[in-house]
């Protein structure tokens, strides 16, 4: 059973399929597919952040947003 390897890249190879590989993703594309709900989800991030400012998080809004955070 010979297995036919595939040399490495070398390095200008790698860093051309990189560049490549980067152009086609699009870090948005949840936001664009799901728009409210990553508006909800930034607002119940921005009430969390204030209330881990303070130190006074109550214990209902954590799972909530991370079920929020999960639907995205």
């Amino acid at each position: 059973m010979d297995r036919h390897a595939h040399p490495p890249p070398t390095v200008a190879e790698a860093k051309q399929q990189l560049r490549a590989a980067s152009t086609r993703i699009d870090y948005l594309a949840p936001v664009k597919r799901h728009p409210l709900e990553a508006a909800g989800a930034a607002f119940f991030a921005g009430l969390l952040w204030k209330r881990l400012g303070k130190n006074h998080l109550p214990p209902g809004l954590l799972p909530l947003a991370l079920n929020l955070l999960k639907r995205l």
